[in-house]
């Protein structure tokens, strides 16, 4: 079975983490808003990249011919992300801070330009080699900012709320961001969110926190009466990399949760053995499987026997 899907966090999340590794780094010396407002952009663009993916709707699997099926307990929708996150996964590993998107004031031409200071064009490479481009027009204005000296360390704290839009041909969407900075001697807090929405009632919900250089991330889907929630943590130790998603999904009638663990092979870089731990309305279940990185895709080796091939 071939699944063709879109690259849809794997770009935009590898933007961000990017930018994690070096704020990080500066984190530990030199450390300042200039910092902070380049992390944010990162993430903002990151978000809008994600968000604009979601809303031009990703495309859904090929039918499976296989007289073996996929183990009950891993749906559709969970192969689909987690196949997204595997190229984020992937980049994170290897440190990609490649940009793909640019970033300045609105030119004066630009029919945006009275209602916008900033503009954001943001590329989407796509499976056929010819790129998406959209735009992001968006003001961001402190709302607070304090600072003072405690013991002889800089105790500093800025806040900043971002509204805007993003424009594809004759489409847009209304967004709104805020960053909050926090920054007390060697210690330095961060948290971001975004909301790009669907309509009124519906939108996509983009939250990240980082402090002392340990990484929570958070992607909320709020649509036609449902909630879903995917919760991302990486995790680098003794050697181990290990990436851990969680999605919860609550409706009316019912709530599902999957919980993933992908750890890389130590003694090689293309094999990643996977745990998933699901649960629907109490009822738990578990399978371990595989996922080896081919240049056809990522493929999905389960234990029954059933594979999969899902075109990154």
């Amino acid at each position: 079975m071939v699944i063709k899907k879109k690259k849809f966090f794997t770009i935009a999340i590898a933007v961000v983490f990017g930018a994690m590794a070096l704020l990080g780094l500066s984190a530990c010396g030199k450390k300042s808003d200039d910092n902070s407002s380049q992390y944010a952009q990162d993430f903002y663009a990151m978000s809008a990249i994600s968000s604009f993916n979601y809303l031009q709707n990703a495309e859904n699997a090929q039918a499976s011919t296989s007289a073996v099926e996929r183990p009950s307990g891993i749906q559709e929708a969970d192969v689909q992300s987690i196949a997204g996150y595997m190229g984020m996964f992937q980049d994170m590993l290897a440190s990609d801070t490649t940009d793909y998107y640019t970033n300045g004031v609105v030119d004066s031409s630009d029919p945006y330009s009275e209602q916008y200071n900033f503009k954001m064009t943001l590329t989407v490479p796509s499976l056929d080699g010819i790129s998406q481009t959209f735009s992001m027009y968006y003001n961001e204005v402190y709302t607070s900012t304090e600072e003072e000296i405690d013991d002889n360390e800089l105790e500093l704290e800025i806040n900043t709320t971002l509204r805007g839009i993003i424009v594809s041909g004759g489409t847009t969407y209304n967004v709104i961001g805020q960053r909050e900075y926090e920054e007390e001697g060697r210690e330095t807090e961060i948290s971001i969110e975004f909301r790009a929405y669907i309509n009124d009632s519906d939108y996509i919900l983009i939250e990240h926190e980082m402090e002392d250089g340990e990484i929570e991330y958070q992607y909320t889907i709020s649509q036609n009466g449902q909630r879903s929630v995917t919760e991302v943590e990486f995790e680098n130790e003794r050697n181990e990399k290990k990436l851990e998603l969680e999605f919860v999904s609550n409706s009316q009638t019912s709530q599902s949760k999957v919980k993933y663990e992908i750890t890389q092979a130590p003694n090689n870089e293309n094999l990643f053995n996977v745990r998933v731990k699901s649960a629907v309305d109490g009822v738990a279940t578990g399978e371990t499987f595989t996922i080896t990185v081919t240049e056809s895709g990522y493929v999905f080796n389960y234990s029954n026997g059933f594979s999969e091939t899902v075109v990154a």
